[in-house]
């Protein structure tokens, strides 16, 4: 039971767990040592680290891709995430200038710009299905381009019904920068550098999140909240050339090109006999696999990646309702968000009622946001992979993706922040207490969601994109309804209660991580003996132990 972790008692090996670092092993691992001898290992400071999962031989690999490639690609798709964090509540500080403008409710402007989270869940599982399908550069390019269009149709609205269904739109574009680019960093990135590209991806849409309210507010209070999308149509069109020239197609069937494992260990009389032979094979081999040219890879179409109906890959997000993991995700990452959204959303009425602040003001408190979310990536952001890494080697260099976990106790950071928000509410507190409980939210956000999407990688690899969809879909649907009664709630049961409701709801989420840690392990058991159920592979990890 390594640190409190429960052992399976049906599988001896169970996938996810996997020999991470060949550093400080104990008498009684050595053999685990010699069958993995045959196994690539990092370079440089990563030297000891075994690959997981192990790339193939083919320069097409993502894996194998260089590093100027990768991060050119990654920094694309947190750009871009940056300003899909942005598009939601960037009119947040404005609702109550913009429902005397329209003459209506502020619940009635919130819901009707919240048609962007009907959209986002809607599409959700559409562009899962998509990505599956014919693959994920093509679905990330329509997307921002569907971003950047609507961005300009919604600035040309004249009424509400326009701001609806252009809204409705922008959500059918930013949903493949809030799910797909986790499966992308599964696809091009191995295991010990997953938790921190997470962190970033986290910390582009949540400064998106805080940012895009914060420099709306002065468009708004200064100019109109129109020039307030015609401004952000500018880097969205940026974004949209920078996906076509630096972001190639990441899917790639490595078990198709690549030999199993233990194969890498066969005996060394096996490889003598064959060497002849073997060598004249590589030869054919290797002119096959060129690496494709830059030019190459700048089309939109590759093709479709599998045989199966558009209809048979839209309902495969379905079966993982069975997976405690999607619970798990949709507690702790998509119920968290829900909590953290509703604050910009009714910044505008809290900070009016309890301050009288104008759009300005508001818009400034998101810089407690800003500041969480720097402190999550600059302090956690590397804790995230070498603590897996150090607490591995303390296990004897097994690796289990409950290691992760220990990072959702940062989740009592956004507790203490609602908590004191509402104690020091009632007893006056001046505006910096309530902005820095606002920091301490978005560092809980950072860190913790993160940390639960790296988890959800390394459990549930290629099929992670269909829980994330699931998650998404269920997040989108709540936080769509809550836009049509959270500033009333505030209205009439007061500031200090409705802080309350939501620390309640954040501790009964990070109450779901204990039972996960718990129990993660034979959790991937049972998915790993119902995997005709899941439609999973055992991962690679499972034969690194092999």
């Amino acid at each position: 039971m390594p640190f409190g972790i429960l052992e399976d008692r049906h599988l001896e090996k169970v996938p996810g767990t996997g020999l991470l670092s060949d550093q400080r092993i104990v008498h009684g691992h050595e053999v685990a040592i010699d069958e993995a001898k045959d196994l690539k290992r990092g370079t440089g400071k990563y030297a000891h680290i075994v690959l997981i999962p192990q790339p193939s031989d083919d320069p097409r690999d993502p894996l194998n891709w260089p590093r100027w490639k990768k991060e050119a690609c990654f920094w694309t798709l947190a750009f871009a995430a940056s300003l899909d964090g942005a598009l939601s509540p960037m009119v947040g500080p404005g609702y109550v200038l913009l429902a005397k403008q329209f003459s209506v409710s502020v619940d009635n402007v919130t819901s009707s710009f919240g048609f962007i989270l009907l959209g986002l869940g809607i599409f959700m599982l559409v562009q899962n299905a998509l990505a599956v399908k014919f693959g994920h550069r093509i679905v990330y390019f329509f997307s921002v381009s569907l971003m950047f269009i609507s961005c300009i149709w919604c600035a040309l609205s004249p009424n509400l019904a326009s701001i609806r269904a252009s809204r409705l739109f922008q959500g059918f574009g930013m949903s493949a920068l809030q799910s797909l680019v986790a499966s992308t960093l599964e696809q091009i990135y191995y295991v010990h550098e997953r938790g921190s590209r997470t962190v970033i991806w986290s910390f582009a849409i949540m400064a998106g999140i805080t940012l895009g309210p914060l420099i709306c507010s002065y468009v708004i209070q200064n100019l109109s909240w129109e020039f307030g999308f015609w401004f952000v149509s500018i880097p969205l069109g940026m974004t949209v050339i920078m996906v076509f020239f630096f972001v190639p197609e990441t899917t790639f069937k490595r078990e198709d090109v690549m030999q199993p494992l233990k194969r890498q260990s066969s005996d060394q009389g096996s490889l003598e006999k064959s060497m002849v032979t073997s060598d004249v094979e590589s030869e054919g081999d290797s002119s096959q696999r060129l690496a494709p040219s830059y030019v190459s890879q700048l089309k939109l179409g590759n093709g479709t990646f599998t045989n199966e109906s558009l209809w048979k890959i839209f309902l495969r997000p379905f079966p993982f309702l069975l997976s405690p993991v999607t619970y798990f995700l949709f507690l702790s990452h998509g119920m968290q968000t829900v909590w953290l959204s509703l604050v910009p959303l009714c910044s505008s009425t809290i900070f009016t009622l309890e301050y009288n602040f104008d759009a300005a003001q508001i818009g400034l408190t998101n810089l407690g946001g800003i500041v969480g979310i720097v402190l999550a990536m600059l302090v956690v952001g590397p804790l995230n992979d070498w603590g897996v890494v150090w607490i591995s080697k303390r296990n004897r260099g097994i690796y289990e993706p409950e290691f992760r976990l220990v990072f959702m106790i940062s989740m009592l950071f956004g507790l203490f922040g609602y908590i004191g928000w509402a104690v020091g509410n009632d007893h006056h507190m001046p505006w910096i207490g309530a902005v820095a409980c606002i920091t301490m939210l978005n560092f809980s956000m950072v860190v913790s969601g993160s940390a639960a999407v790296a988890y959800l990688l390394d459990t549930h690899g290629p099929n992670a994109l269909h829980i994330l969809a699931l998650s998404n879909f269920g997040k989108n649907m709540v936080l769509y309804g809550s836009t049509f009664f959270a500033n009333g709630m505030v209205l009439s049961r007061g500031v200090k209660v409705s802080l309350l409701i939501l620390g309640a709801c954040q501790a009964f989420c990070w109450l779901a991580s204990i039972p996960m840690y718990i129990y993660g392990k034979r959790v991937r058991s049972f998915i790993a003996r119902h995997h005709h159920v899941f439609r999973g592979e055992l991962s690679a990890q499972q034969e690194l132990m092999k």
